[in-house]
This record gives structure tokens, sequence and C-alpha cells, in this order.
């Protein structure tokens, strides 16, 4: 049966160097993460801009404080991901990739989403995540 786990966090974290951190000792196939819940700032988002493979990438930088409104993806054994994916995206300092999409909330409650690219948390975020059997 799947395992939900929680990744907690704390202010002044980047996020994807902690979820390495996290993961480094873990003996997982693959894993979802179904849900975050917190604020971060300095978010990078990316989304595509052409119909070519691969597209353009169009990125966005949000200095404000944010609220995560949604956040999703996955954790993938690098083994298990497809050969052909750029190696940047296979260079990690842990065993997995991960890929994120993620939704936040700023001044006036304009929102903003897209491809998950970098961001350092605020308050605090928790990431929730089910390990694939």
């Amino acid at each position: 049966m799947a395992k939900l786990h929680e990744i907690k966090l704390t202010k002044g974290q980047s996020i994807l160097p902690a979820i390495h951190e996290y993961l480094m000792d873990k003996k997982w196939n693959d894993a979802v993460i179904v849900a975050g819940v917190g604020s971060v700032t300095d978010v990078l988002l990316s989304n595509p801009g052409s119909y070519d493979m691969p597209p353009e990438l169009i990125k966005k930088k949000i200095f404000d404080p944010c609220e995560v409104v949604s956040c999703m993806g996955e954790i993938t054994l690098k083994e298990h991901t497809d050969p052909d994916l750029p190696p940047v995206i296979r260079e990690t300092p842990s065993p997995y990739v991960v890929h994120i999409h993620m939704s936040v909330s700023h001044a006036e409650g304009i929102v903003n989403g897209g491809g998950f690219r970098s961001a350092t948390v605020l308050r605090a975020l928790t990431l929730y995540v089910l390990e694939k059997d």
C-alpha cells in the first residue's frame, strides 16, 4: 500500500535542494507530490512558449511574498526516466528527478502558475508526497 510522507520545509530554505536532501536516503521506486501548502518568495516558473519540441520556455520570476495555491508533481528514479531527457534535468544531487507544477498568488490575489524552477520558503511549506509501491 502507498505511504504518505510529509516534507516540512522552513523559512529560508531553497525548495529543490531541500527536497533532494530529504530524498538522499530514500529507497523509493517513484512518488507523486499530491499537494503543497505554505508560502514562498523569489519564485521562478516557466511555461511553453512554442509548439516546438522541446518548446521554447518563457520564464516568470515573482519576487513578492506568495501563497502556494496548488502544487503537484512527480519524483522519479533517474533510471526510470526517459533517457532522452536533457542532461540538465537528469543531473540532480539525489537519485531522483523532481518535476513540479505550482501556482502561487501574490499582490491583490494575482495567480501565476507553470513548471516550477525554484523558490525560497517564506514562512513554512509542507509537501505531501505519496510513495508508490
